[in-house]
């Protein structure tokens, strides 16, 4: 083998090999701190305008990361709201109430399923009683997405999605 074709063969076999490498690491789901952090970590930064004199609260919309698919059931049911000119979310799903006065906050997560889902639970006391309320969490877009919140009795996709709510 001449020393030209030498160099070619190994700069093919150099080529295939990156190639090969590139392909699995643009195939496998990222690895980041992101994709193995805790996912009560998107849930607790929610908590810090409840604890904060004087807050100010962005539309539902945007008071939280949501999923695609809750969004999209947020921004309907808000028309559906401003169309009749009556609420069909009459409470704050965050704390589970109209008004608020919070303590005592721990959040941690339930169950999860790495790059899939996750639940994580929100308990505190409000004016003194104890409350609780669940994240049903999906991983969308490369983090966790809120993708529900639910509390005793009710559930907030099933509120957002009702057909003809009021």
């Amino acid at each position: 083998m001449h020393r030209r074709d030498l160099i070619l063969t190994l700069s093919a076999a150099a080529l295939a090999a990156c190639s090969r490498e590139q392909s699995k690491t643009e195939n496998e789901p990222p690895q980041s701190q992101a994709a193995i952090a805790d996912p009560a970590a998107v849930i607790r930064p929610l908590y810090d305008r409840y604890m904060a004199p004087d807050a100010q609260f962005p539309p539902l919309e945007d008071q939280a990361p949501w999923s695609q698919a809750m969004r999209a059931h947020l921004l309907t049911m808000m028309a559906r709201s401003q169309a009749t000119g009556e609420p069909i979310l009459d409470f704050d799903p965050f704390v589970n109430a109209q008004d608020y006065q919070l303590s005592n906050l721990s959040v941690s997560t339930d169950g999860v399923v790495e790059n899939s889902h996750a639940a994580v639970r929100a308990a505190f006391d409000n004016a003194g009683a104890r409350t609780e309320v669940v994240y049903d969490l999906i991983w969308e877009a490369g983090g966790w997405k809120v993708d529900n919140i639910r509390g005793d009795g009710w559930d907030l996709r099933q509120i957002a999605a009702a057909p003809g709510a009021p």
